[in-house]
């Protein structure tokens, strides 16, 4: 008879937030800052998530005085320390590319025992996203849960043990100089090779889709405004 893990209590997570994309299909514009119902994208992703994580921290390599206001205008309002809502620049020498440059940045940086990792651009994140994910992680004995959606892609709304991601990050990035021969080229390694290197459970988010949707173009942001009603 297998017995839970100890509860793992929300002071015992950081909520990591990336907004390092390029945002092509934006004009190249941060879509952390960009409004979904007259409110910053990453705001509605902070609302939903905060209650439930000790800290905030956001990755980003763009607008960073617009991040740093932002967090100091949640710290007041939330009456939270000067640890809350931390940011730093990706860094452009990473071995990993896309959303795991971004996180290789900012784990390392982390103090908790647990992390929840999602995206800036997914302003409709369930509310009970992070819950879900430690009930799940507590009883399956893992060192990281993800969502997956009905098709078993992974979607960026993660949960792991911050020691044992880290260990797996610098895991990747040996691969990838032992593949190359050189720490200048990269693999382009995803996520997906990432939790591979933990012991991982992904549970599909049985949900409305628009809740677990990445907004990545003009026309899909204005699409989910309107259904939003």
């Amino acid at each position: 008879m297998s017995t839970r893990m100890a509860l793992i209590n929300p002071t015992d997570i950081t909520g990591l937030i990336l907004a390092g994309g390029q945002s092509r299909r934006f004009n190249y514009r941060n879509k952390g800052l960009i409004d979904f119902k007259q409110k910053p994208m990453i705001a509605h992703v902070i609302d939903r998530i905060a209650p439930h994580v000790g800290l905030i921290a956001i990755s980003c390599n763009t607008n960073i005085p617009q991040y740093q206001t932002l967090c100091e205008t949640y710290r007041t309002s939330l009456k939270k320390s000067s640890k809350w809502g931390s940011y730093l620049a990706d860094s452009l020498g990473s071995q990993l590319k896309g959303p795991l440059a971004g996180i290789n940045r900012h784990l390392p940086e982390i103090n908790t025992p647990y992390c929840f990792i999602c995206s800036c651009d997914m302003p409709l994140i369930p509310n009970d996203i992070v819950t879900i994910l430690v009930n799940t992680m507590t009883d399956a004995h893992q060192q990281a849960c993800h969502i997956m959606d009905a098709q078993g892609c992974h979607q960026l709304a993660i949960l792991v043990e911050t020691t044992t991601a880290i260990a797996a990050l610098n895991q990747l990035t040996k691969v990838s100089i032992m593949k190359t021969g050189k720490p200048s080229e990269r693999i382009n390694h995803s996520i997906k090779h990432w939790l591979k290197q933990m012991s991982s459970l992904g549970i599909v988010y049985t949900g409305p889709v628009e809740q677990m949707t990445s907004i990545n173009t003009p026309e899909q942001l204005a699409h989910m405004e309107l259904s939003d009603r």
